[in-house]
């Protein structure tokens, strides 16, 4: 049980990645934005190369998954990838429909606390070189700061495991 708990907690952590990618939009009773600022968000996103950054992430999460196979039912990875493969494809329906909520959540979250303004600003580094760098990089460094989450919680889950079956042990 331990191990399948282990790689849920690597996962969130992963997921914690495609969330940082494409911040979630918080429930506000605000009013919807307005069309100046939908479009200029959209531009934002699109600047950003969202998709990309995305796909990277699905990436980087099928290749842990493949991995935490490889470790724990070798006999069972041939059958994994070729599904994994499959499910995680960036034209696969549940990709496709994974990239447009998470555009649809970023433009939603840009439209609502910048202005249109900021947002041209914003793209128009996204759009330089070094934006464009620091884009293409973001991923990695997602990965590096999961990988690094995901040992984190193991090594709590194992303390919090030893120090609760102790406790029970003394009482």
């Amino acid at each position: 049980m331990k191990p399948k708990l282990v790689l849920v907690w690597a996962l969130a952590a992963i997921l914690c990645n495609l969330v940082s990618a494409a911040p979630l939009v918080a429930q506000q009773a605000t009013a919807d934005p307005d069309a100046a600022h939908v479009t200029a968000a959209k531009e934002l996103v699109s600047a950003m190369d969202a998709n990309t950054q995305a796909l990277a992430s699905v990436e980087q999460l099928r290749q842990a998954l493949i991995m935490r196979m490889q470790a724990s039912e070798p006999a069972k990875v041939v059958g994994f990838t070729a599904y994994a493969d499959k499910e995680m494809s960036p034209g696969s329906p549940r990709v496709k429909a994974f990239l447009a909520d998470m555009e649809n959540i970023a433009v939603q979250f840009y439209a609502r606390n910048f202005t249109p303004e900021e947002m041209k600003t914003i793209a128009a580094f996204q759009q330089s070189l070094a934006g464009r760098k620091f884009n293409k990089l973001t991923p990695e460094l997602g990965g590096l700061i999961a990988s690094r989450m995901g040992q984190f919680q193991s090594d709590v889950i194992k303390a919090i495991e030893k120090g609760a079956a102790g406790q029970a042990e003394g009482k």
